[in-house]
């Protein structure tokens, strides 16, 4: 009979947001997801294996949750630096490794410093949604210095303080919502991938748009940027977010309209997004729905249309 104490209750629910936050990260393929479920992953581990110090599971925990962090809040106020500071998530588990041995409290300042610094980043940020995680992100770096003295206790706490983290992070990656617009009945366009060199505003109105431009209030207008971090844009090298962002509206009927191909093709080259597509065209058939591409087909070389329109099931 397992007896449900604590650690093992602190465990449990750790190993919870690994499973959800993983799943998703098999499903969507962003790797903020996976670095944040690698980190409540070494926490639970903490909690739930004997002979697993709360030192080693801290150490972990930070240098996971540093890269997450990392990942984000890309590119945003970190902009071309983020790449660089990812390689400081070694600097937890190198110096349990050399330190731990013999000095503790040197391993403990350094999770502590790190914490710290991620603390001042997202406080920088200044989303909403986040608005609790730098104060709490403080108090479990504070609490670090207690594990040298209360180990059990101390982790414990910074365990609870975890897991806030976590529904607070899960919340904010999860939170774009798309509200879906009927289109109106009379408009009447073939499922698939469709070219235009202009679409109608009644297409407009109702459908799920990746642009270069920003998009206002729209809540269905995402804007493909490198320089700006937020709920409604996307990075152009995310191909995988905004596939999961359009097949998400396809399923539900609705139009996505892609007006930027030329600068997703150069972030990403041709072979990508042809591939992008491809698999775009794919779930518009499954759920007979239209993705739009904002395009003139003329202005591709003769091997790239052909490739584009066998792609898109017209090739001649």
């Amino acid at each position: 009979m397992i007896i449900l104490t604590p650690s093992i209750f602190l465990g449990i629910t750790l190993l919870m947001f690994y499973v959800l936050l993983f799943y998703e990260y098999y499903m969507r393929r962003e790797k903020v997801l996976l670095y944040f479920s690698l980190a409540f992953l070494s926490l639970s581990i903490g909690c739930l294996v004997d002979g697993i110090t709360s030192l080693v599971s801290l150490s972990v925990f930070v240098s996971f949750f540093w890269v997450g962090i990392i990942e984000m809040l890309s590119p945003g106020i970190l902009s071309k630096y983020s790449d660089d500071l990812k390689y400081l998530s070694l600097v937890p588990i190198v110096a349990y490794l050399y330190l731990s041995t013999y000095s503790q409290f040197i391993v403990l300042l350094i999770d502590a410093l790190i914490m710290v610094v991620i603390a001042f980043l997202v406080y920088l940020e200044k989303d909403r949604t986040l608005k609790f995680v730098p104060f709490l992100i403080i108090l479990f770096a504070l609490l670090t210095f207690g594990i040298g003295v209360y180990p059990e206790i101390v982790f414990k706490v910074q365990v609870i303080i975890a897991i806030i983290l976590g529904y607070l992070i899960t919340v904010n990656i999860f939170k774009v919502t798309i509200p879906v617009a009927v289109q109106d009945k009379g408009i009447n366009i073939k499922p698939g991938i469709v070219f235009m060199k202009n679409v109608p505003e009644e297409i407009l109105k109702t459908s799920l748009i990746f642009s270069r431009n920003p998009g206002g209030d729209n809540e269905r207008w995402f804007w493909i940027t490198k320089v700006q971090k937020g709920p409604r844009t996307v990075e152009p090298t995310n191909l995988v977010k905004i596939l999961n962002l359009a097949v998400r509206y396809l399923e539900q009927g609705g139009t996505v309209v892609i007006d930027g191909i030329e600068y997703l093709i150069l972030e990403n080259g041709f072979d990508s997004v042809l591939k992008f597509l491809a698999n775009l065209r794919d779930y518009a058939m499954l759920y007979n729905s239209t993705v739009i591409i904002v395009s003139d087909l003329t202005t591709f070389s003769e091997k790239e249309r052909k490739l584009l329109l066998r792609v898109i099931g017209e090739e001649t």
